[in-house]
């Protein structure tokens, strides 16, 4: 029997038992669909976040307390147990790495969220306040909409100035040109030098939701927590000099922390690279859970495809009698209930992988992140609907393949 004679009995077969059908097939995409979500939330979050760390270029690097993502509640105790990076250590570590380049900024984050105020317009008290030096600007992916940068006096003599997040100035001071006036932090009065160009969010999170003040005037009056530390963002100057930056700043912030030659270091050097390892190793959890969670899924449709098929087999059991009688061939037979078998989990898993990239599409619009297709995701699915209907068709098809004719002729 040719092969499209094939599938189109295969077809007919189907479309006679649709609601069957119609029920197996669901309950193949509900598989395919947490399989397909998991996978196209995973290639999203990755995509974005890889995004934004290219953008701070392939010669920059990170120098913390802890690592951007701690997992496990021991980490977190041998983290807390570490020095902060204090102020006057990163003054040294730039002199002392000025030779191999000028590109190191001191940056620090308070941990809690203030409120602004302008006259009697105030934000929402969720403003993150960061400090920063005049490095700022060539260490990190920001741009100045208007106004100027932080110099050098600003940071030497602990000026009161800031550098709005374009939500910031929109919020506080909407078409009014914001240079030149004073807000207030905790009730102090800073002097607005710039404003910095929006960045959109990422993860449902604002990028320009903060305000930036002079590092040695953020270290002077904005308390520390036990977790609070600087920290050191540095740039090579070319991309081929970064593993040579990399062991002279370990060198010299370990003679800076004192540590002895058998002390491991107390702090963490982080690249773009090892950034993106870390965040694809904590978002591969969801595509496991994506996985799991589809497997018992499909491992239940597998059970529905094997019971509608063995079903088929005892109704059509005059009609494959009838086949093998007029010389219909064994294997004829077999391939006809597993490309019923094939073709019903295909169906399935082509809904699946549609709702999955719909349920994808819409977090990422939820939770701010750039959608891509899950290529790969897709293959697999397809390639586990083949399987499941080849796994659990095989059984029925076997039995439908080794009826004897004249008892199936018999068969009322």
């Amino acid at each position: 029997m040719p092969w499209w004679e094939i599938l189109r009995t295969a077809v007919e077969s189907l479309r006679a038992y649709w609601l069957r059908s119609l029920l197996t097939l669901f309950s193949v995409a509900i598989g395919v669909f947490a399989i397909m979500a998991a996978g196209t939330a995973v290639n999203s979050l990755n995509f974005t976040v890889f995004q934004k760390l290219e953008e701070m270029g392939e010669s920059t690097f990170f120098i913390s307390r802890h690592p951007a993502i701690v997992l496990g509640g021991s980490a977190w105790r041998e983290y807390l147990r570490r020095r902060p990076i204090t102020y006057e250590q990163g003054q040294e570590f730039k002199r002392a790495l000025a030779s191999l380049t000028p590109f190191v900024c001191l940056y620090g984050a308070y941990p809690l969220s203030e409120r602004i105020r302008w006259g009697g317009r105030a934000t929402d008290p969720d403003v993150s306040i960061g400090g920063a030096d005049e490095m700022f600007f060539y260490t990190f992916h920001f741009e100045l909409a208007e106004g100027r940068p932080f110099t050098e006096q600003d940071l030497g003599l602990g000026r009161p100035v800031v550098l709005l997040g374009a939500d910031v100035a929109g919020e506080l001071f909407g078409d009014i040109s914001p240079i030149g006036q004073q807000v207030r932090i905790r009730n102090r009065p800073f002097e607005v030098i710039g404003v910095l160009k929006p960045q959109g969010s990422i993860l449902g999170q604002s990028r320009d939701n903060f305000v930036l003040i002079p590092t040695s005037y953020f270290v002077r009056y904005f308390v520390y927590d036990e977790w609070s530390s600087l920290v050191l963002v540095v740039r090579a100057r070319y991309r081929e000099e970064l593993m040579a930056v990399i062991d002279e700043s370990i060198g010299v912030l370990r003679r800076l922390r004192g540590l002895k030659p058998w002390q491991p270091n107390d702090f963490e050097i982080e690249t773009n690279e090892s950034l993106r390892k870390q965040f694809a190793g904590l978002t591969q959890y969801v595509g496991f859970f994506g996985l799991g969670t589809g497997a018992i899924a499909l491992l239940a449709a597998g059970i529905g495809i094997m019971n509608i098929m063995l079903v088929a087999v005892r109704e059509r059991t005059r009609e494959i009698g009838i086949r093998k009688a007029v010389g219909a061939p064994r294997y004829g037979i077999l391939l006809q209930f597993l490309a019923e078998a094939v073709i019903l989990s295909l169906l399935g898993g082509a809904l699946g992988i549609l709702l999955g990239i719909l349920a994808g599409w819409a977090l990422g619009r939820v939770v701010g992140v750039d959608f891509t297709l899950p290529w790969g995701w897709m293959m697999l699915s397809i390639a586990v609907c083949i399987g499941t209907g080849l796994c659990w068709g095989t059984y029925p098809a076997w039995k439908a393949a080794t009826l004897d004719p004249v008892e199936a002729l018999r068969y009322e």
